[in-house]
Protein backbone atom coordinates (compact mmCIF):
# COMPACT_ATOMS: atom_id res chain seq x y z
CA UNK A 1 0.00 0.00 0.00
CA UNK A 2 2.85 2.35 0.83
CA UNK A 3 4.39 1.77 -2.61
CA UNK A 4 1.11 2.59 -4.30
CA UNK A 5 0.68 5.80 -2.34
CA UNK A 6 4.31 6.72 -3.00
CA UNK A 7 3.89 6.14 -6.72
CA UNK A 8 0.61 8.03 -6.71
CA UNK A 9 2.23 10.97 -4.91
CA UNK A 10 5.03 10.97 -7.46
CA UNK A 11 2.65 11.04 -10.42
CA UNK A 12 0.60 13.81 -8.84
CA UNK A 13 3.79 15.78 -8.24
CA UNK A 14 4.91 15.25 -11.82
CA UNK A 15 1.50 16.32 -13.13
CA UNK A 16 1.52 19.42 -10.93
CA UNK A 17 5.09 20.15 -11.98
CA UNK A 18 4.15 19.68 -15.63
CA UNK A 19 1.15 21.98 -15.30
CA UNK A 20 3.28 24.57 -13.55
CA UNK A 21 5.91 24.31 -16.27
CA UNK A 22 3.41 24.82 -19.04
CA UNK A 23 1.91 27.75 -17.16
CA UNK A 24 5.37 29.28 -16.77
CA UNK A 25 6.30 28.44 -20.35
CA UNK A 26 9.38 26.49 -19.27
CA UNK A 27 10.92 24.19 -21.79
CA UNK A 28 12.38 20.78 -20.88
CA UNK A 29 15.95 22.07 -21.17
CA UNK A 30 15.19 24.78 -18.59
CA UNK A 31 13.71 22.16 -16.27
CA UNK A 32 16.80 19.99 -16.65
CA UNK A 33 19.07 22.93 -15.90
CA UNK A 34 17.02 23.86 -12.84
CA UNK A 35 17.33 20.31 -11.48
CA UNK A 36 21.07 20.24 -12.19
CA UNK A 37 21.52 23.61 -10.50
CA UNK A 38 19.54 22.50 -7.44
CA UNK A 39 21.51 19.28 -7.08
CA UNK A 40 24.80 21.11 -7.63
CA UNK A 41 23.98 23.61 -4.90
CA UNK A 42 22.33 21.32 -2.35
CA UNK A 43 24.72 18.39 -2.78
CA UNK A 44 27.88 20.43 -3.45
CA UNK A 45 28.57 18.49 -6.64
CA UNK A 46 31.99 18.66 -8.24
CA UNK A 47 32.29 19.58 -11.92
CA UNK A 48 32.97 15.93 -12.70
CA UNK A 49 29.82 14.86 -10.87
CA UNK A 50 27.76 17.49 -12.67
CA UNK A 51 29.06 16.19 -16.00
CA UNK A 52 27.88 12.69 -15.05
CA UNK A 53 24.56 13.67 -13.45
CA UNK A 54 23.28 16.05 -16.13
CA UNK A 55 22.84 13.41 -18.88
CA UNK A 56 20.98 11.19 -16.41
CA UNK A 57 18.56 13.98 -15.54
CA UNK A 58 18.11 14.75 -19.23
CA UNK A 59 17.38 11.09 -20.03
CA UNK A 60 14.80 10.95 -17.22
CA UNK A 61 13.12 14.12 -18.47
CA UNK A 62 13.05 12.75 -22.02
CA UNK A 63 11.44 9.53 -20.79
CA UNK A 64 8.83 11.48 -18.85
CA UNK A 65 8.01 13.56 -21.92
CA UNK A 66 7.85 10.41 -24.04
CA UNK A 67 5.39 8.80 -21.63
CA UNK A 68 3.24 11.93 -21.62
CA UNK A 69 3.20 12.09 -25.42
CA UNK A 70 2.11 8.45 -25.61
CA UNK A 71 -0.90 9.31 -23.42
CA UNK A 72 -0.19 6.27 -21.30
CA UNK A 73 -2.69 5.11 -18.72
CA UNK A 74 -1.90 6.57 -15.30
CA UNK A 75 -1.04 3.22 -13.71
CA UNK A 76 1.22 2.25 -16.59
CA UNK A 77 2.95 5.63 -16.54
CA UNK A 78 3.43 5.42 -12.77
CA UNK A 79 4.98 1.96 -13.08
CA UNK A 80 7.30 3.03 -15.89
CA UNK A 81 8.39 6.22 -14.09
CA UNK A 82 9.06 4.20 -10.94
CA UNK A 83 11.43 2.01 -12.97
CA UNK A 84 13.13 5.06 -14.46
CA UNK A 85 13.45 6.74 -11.05
CA UNK A 86 14.82 3.60 -9.39
CA UNK A 87 17.38 3.15 -12.17
CA UNK A 88 18.38 6.80 -11.92
CA UNK A 89 18.82 6.52 -8.15
CA UNK A 90 21.13 3.53 -8.65
CA UNK A 91 23.17 5.49 -11.17
CA UNK A 92 23.36 8.46 -8.79
CA UNK A 93 24.50 6.12 -6.03
CA UNK A 94 27.54 5.25 -8.15
CA UNK A 95 28.33 8.93 -8.82
CA UNK A 96 27.60 10.59 -5.48
CA UNK A 97 29.47 10.14 -2.24
CA UNK A 98 27.52 8.25 0.46
CA UNK A 99 26.81 11.57 2.22
CA UNK A 100 25.61 13.21 -0.98
CA UNK A 101 23.41 10.22 -1.79
CA UNK A 102 21.77 10.41 1.64
CA UNK A 103 21.09 14.12 1.07
CA UNK A 104 19.72 13.28 -2.38
CA UNK A 105 17.31 10.73 -0.89
CA UNK A 106 16.23 13.32 1.68
CA UNK A 107 15.67 15.88 -1.10
CA UNK A 108 13.51 13.38 -2.97
CA UNK A 109 11.37 12.60 0.05
CA UNK A 110 10.70 16.22 1.03
CA UNK A 111 7.66 18.00 -0.34
CA UNK A 112 8.38 20.47 -3.08
CA UNK A 113 7.26 24.02 -2.54
CA UNK A 114 3.52 23.94 -3.06
CA UNK A 115 3.37 20.24 -3.89
CA UNK A 116 3.36 16.71 -2.51
CA UNK A 117 6.54 14.76 -1.77
CA UNK A 118 8.47 13.25 -4.64
CA UNK A 119 8.90 9.46 -4.90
Amino acid sequence: MKKISTIFAFVVAMMAFSTQIHAQGMDPQAMIQRQVDRMTTELSLSKEQVAKVEPLIEARMNKMMEFREKSMEREEMMAEMKKVNDAQAEQFKAILTPEQFEKYKTMQSQPRQGGPPRN
